[in-house]
């Protein structure tokens, strides 16, 4: 998976930046272009992003319980 998410990274940059460079004969195609690299890094490469880097961690550990609180008063006192 992380791999997957290097190469289609590169290529989306890639693609975007040759696009930004190259002057097309049809009008506007660079655009189009562009926009279909932002679309696929938004709906397709984040979502598989976050799902690479938070599919082995809990929920409990991201949510504010007072658990949480007492532990982030306890350290903050200690330094």
């Amino acid at each position: 998976m992380k791999y997957i998410l290097i190469i289609l990274i590169v290529a989306l940059l890639g693609v975007g930046i040759f696009a930004y460079n190259y002057e097309f004969a049809e009008e506007n195609f660079d655009q189009k272009v562009i926009g279909i690299c932002v679309l696929t890094f938004s709906f397709i490469w984040m979502p598989l992003f976050i799902y690479h880097r938070y599919k082995n961690k809990k929920k409990e550990d991201f949510i504010l319980s007072n658990e949480n609180m007492k532990e982030m008063n306890e350290f903050s006192r200690k330094k």
